[in-house]
């Protein structure tokens, strides 16, 4: 069955929406079929593989920490070519466009691996395999029309703004374009200060009259939820980021180009969580305790900016007095490479419309 676009999915507890396809044959496997679906989830994009001819389903994510690093965890079950015999909607392939794969398994025989490489990049992603009966439709939703005249209306108007750029004395430029593009360097501040979901809580004051801002989040949650929302009101600009101990609704840290923000819960409340957030000068200049943290949260805090973002800001602010000049407490070595970072590219390759599109999901042309 080809789910049309606009489909809303369930699959194994994930809702989405079907935002394109991909229709792939195996030449090495006598030209079977087997179908993968680009959904938009509240997680973040990922891909559903649905194969028909070998009764295989799966639902994978952009694994981009893997990075050509595959370890010994897992074992190689299948191989071949991918060639598109048909897509749909928000995807970016041309008909008969082809890439090699290589699929992985782990132990358990559950978990997943995919290797797609294209002819301008290798793709990675991690996922697991489904029931059939875990794919249920849910309803539709009509797809927004892409090309409309009001679509090429606001085109052809940002076209006539660069003309008029163009006429400008260069040293307006750079803020010129850092406005209209949205380049800026606080933007996890401007989410939450212009998002409902956050109320201000207080401010704390460090050296050199830097300051980090505490925001609570409205609602009662986990710091998982709290980041996937920080992600996506950034368009997933991080450099970086790391939860403790991957353990789930545990501190996170995000380092973007100009930030450090902190997700946490408050140690007489498990049920809130603040978000403390300031310029990467305040963490390199200060290290204050996050308002009302508990010890644990603290000394993760502190390890987390000296492993993360120390280094480089010790270059950036050679010429001012550092707070962890004489740092002698514990390192991370996992910085960032886990859920987060591959949910942060994904939404950063989601808004840039990048070759994530062209691919991405387990291709299982057994």
């Amino acid at each position: 069955m080809l789910y049309r676009v606009g489909t809303k999915l369930g699959c194994n507890g994930i809702e989405g929406t079907v935002i394109g396809y991909i229709t792939y044959a195996n030449p090495n496997d006598g030209n079977k079929e087997w179908t993968e679906y680009r959904l938009r989830t509240s997680r973040g994009e990922c891909w559903l593989s649905c194969d028909d001819s070998y009764n295989e389903y799966s639902i994978s994510w952009p694994a981009n920490d893997v990075r050509g690093r595959i370890g010994p965890e897992w074992h190689k079950v299948d191989e071949g070519i991918q060639v598109v015999r048909g897509s749909g909607g928000d995807v970016d392939v041309d008909y008969g466009e082809r890439a090699s794969f290589v699929e992985y398994e782990d132990a358990s025989e559950d978990h997943t691996l995919s290797v797609e490489m294209w002819e301008d990049g290798t793709e990675y992603s991690k996922g697991e395999y489904i029931e059939k009966s875990d794919i249920t439709v849910m309803g539709y939703e009509e797809p927004k029309s892409i090309g409309s005249g009001k679509g090429l209306s606001k085109i052809v108007s940002l076209f006539a703004v660069l003309m008029i750029l163009c006429n400008m004395a260069p040293a307006l430029l750079g803020g010129l374009f850092a406005g209209l593009f949205n380049i800026n360097k606080n933007q996890i501040s401007e989410h939450l200060s212009n998002s409902s979901l956050y109320t201000y809580e207080t401010s704390i004051t460090g050296n050199e009259q830097q300051q980090a801002m505490v925001y609570k989040y409205n609602i009662s949650s986990t710091t998982d939820d709290v980041a996937m929302d920080i992600i996506q009101g950034i368009d997933g600009e991080t450099e970086s980021v790391t939860q403790n101990n991957d353990m789930k609704d545990a501190e996170i840290g995000i380092l973007t180009s100009g930030e450090y923000c902190l997700i946490y819960h408050p140690e007489d409340d498990t049920d809130m969580v603040y978000v403390q957030v300031s310029d990467r000068k305040y963490n390199y200049t200060s290290d204050q305790s996050p308002y009302r943290s508990s010890s644990k949260t603290t000394s993760w805090y502190r390890s987390h900016y000296y492993s993360s973002g120390y280094s480089s800001d010790s270059s950036t602010y050679s010429s001012t007095p550092s707070a962890y000049s004489m740092y002698d407490g514990n390192t991370i070595h996992n910085i960032g490479n886990g859920y987060f970072d591959s949910y942060s590219s994904s939404i950063r390759q989601s808004s840039v419309n990048n070759r994530s599109s062209s691919g991405g999901g387990l291709s299982s042309g057994k």
